[in-house]
């Protein structure tokens, strides 16, 4: 399953990209997100794993991070695990001046595969929260 987001931030793109891959700042606009614990590496450098705890009405989950490509200002891909998901993230950052072209493209894989069934009435609920997170980076970038 693939989600794809694009969003227009007014803001420069350096300071998008550094908002966006600063560990310190996922609380401000991931939803659920509590905080980010470092196992090796150092975020945002290419192969540093972390893991990232959320919280929702159901509890803890603890998802495991690894950056797979970091490009700085032009593009940023992670990998997330958890044990029903691989989730693997593309951002890419469109210079535009004084404004940023953000766009998500968010590739979703069930584990196991047979709850692979119940993704096409995830998917706009996936939709809506990484449209919701984007819309409050946009926020945070813009005030």
């Amino acid at each position: 399953m693939t989600i794809k987001t694009i969003i227009q931030i007014e803001a420069p793109v350096s300071k998008v990209f550094s908002s966006l891959t600063d560990g310190k700042n996922l609380k401000n606009w991931q939803e659920g997100f509590k905080k980010l614990k470092s196992i090796s590496g150092r975020r945002p450098n290419k192969g540093s794993i972390s893991k990232q705890v959320f919280e929702d009405a159901k509890g803890f989950m603890e998802v495991e991070e690894e950056i797979l490509y970091y490009d700085r200002n032009k593009e940023f891909q992670v990998k997330l695990s958890h044990k029903n998901m691989l989730t693997m993230e593309t951002y890419e950052f469109v210079n535009q001046g004084d404004s940023t072209r953000l766009i998500l493209t968010t590739n979703i894989r069930l584990i196991p595969m047979f709850i692979g069934i119940f993704a096409p009435f995830m998917k706009p609920q996936m939709r809506n929260l990484q449209e919701a997170n984007l819309r409050r980076l946009k926020r945070l970038l813009e005030k």
